[in-house]
């Protein structure tokens, strides 16, 4: 005989696919408020799917179930909603007077966002490991693209931003299916040892969007993504630098050690 919470495990099971279909949804309505040229509506629904897709993840982890399933499905979302959704804004936004070039720029940022997603899956499977990221996440690269379309959309579209908006789906494609780190910011031991500092600085972080959103959102993004190729270079550099300090006297530098 059934045991009486069975149907109640049943809908509890559900709900992080719930929380995935309000991920979709998000996706397919930026869809449509960017094809009827509302710029600021598509963002916002944008950034509303990447809290359904934080909350997905962490319901379906904390109740216990997280499932095959339930990985390809949000993977499915994420292409919708961080891959197709701000392509297509950026595209109908501000790409469209460079005609093919403009469509160009905005699907190699949507197969970008499914290698990245596909590529996170099978090595992965489902998770990150250690403290770190391979590649750029997607819902990071979609925050970028948007935010930088909501600051050109808020700022008149002078100047260089074309220019700039029309290379920038291609760089984030580039950054989401390099091998670079990015760190993630999910609680280990470290997390929680520093979660009052890490509260801290959200909040100041999250005050800073709400009272002028078009400039901290770019920043906090742009800076999100530009972490991984700047912190490469540092440890690049540092290991230039390394052998030149350490190596005894009169002995010359072992070049093969460099990468």
């Amino acid at each position: 005989m059934p045991s009486p919470s069975a149907p109640r495990s049943r809908e509890v099971s559900l709900l992080p696919s719930l929380l995935t279909t309000g991920n979709l949804l998000c996706g397919f309505a930026a869809v449509v408020a960017a094809a009827h040229g509302q710029v600021t509506t598509a963002v916002a629904w944008v950034f509303l799917g990447m809290a359904f897709d934080i909350l997905d993840g962490q319901v379906a982890r904390w109740i216990g179930i997280a499932t095959d399933f339930g990985v390809e499905y949000d993977s499915l979302a994420d292409v919708i909603t961080f891959g197709l959704a701000p392509a297509f804004l950026t595209v109908m936004a501000a790409l469209q007077g460079f005609g093919r070039w403009g469509w160009v720029s905005g699907f190699l940022f949507v197969v970008g966002a499914a290698l990245r997603l596909a590529r996170f899956n099978v090595r992965a499977n489902g998770s990150a490991h250690g403290a770190h990221f391979e590649g750029l996440p997607s819902p990071a690269a979609a925050g970028a693209l948007a935010s930088w379309v909501l600051l050109g959309e808020a700022s008149g579209w002078p100047g260089p931003f074309p220019w700039v908006t029309l290379l920038l789906p291609p760089v984030l494609a580039l950054l989401m299916v390099s091998t670079l780190p990015y760190r993630h910011f999910k609680q280990g031991r470290r997390s929680v040892r520093r979660l009052s500092w890490l509260v801290a600085g959200f909040a100041a972080l999250l005050a800073v969007a709400v009272a002028e959103p078009r400039w901290a959102l770019p920043l906090l993004f742009g800076g999100y993504a530009l972490s991984g190729p700047v912190a490469a270079l540092a440890r690049r550099l540092s290991r230039r630098a390394t052998p030149r300090l350490g190596r005894p006297a009169g002995r010359p530098m072992d070049e093969t050690t460099d990468e």
